[in-house]
């Protein structure tokens, strides 16, 4: 499925969301679909510049 989709599909339980909170929901929603998309190399992208 596409991203758009995917992302109407985990939106939908939270139907009373405010404009002012949509940003950080699909902020978080981009992460976790990148992370699955790149699997263990953005994991350890995260961890090498964190412990930089």
């Amino acid at each position: 499925e596409g991203f758009w989709s995917l992302l109407r599909s985990w939106l939908r339980p939270h139907r009373g969301l405010s404009q002012e909170k949509l940003p950080l929901y699909l902020g978080f929603f981009q992460f976790v679909h990148n992370a699955r998309i790149r699997g263990k190399g953005l994991l350890q992208t995260l961890l090498r510049v964190l412990l930089a």
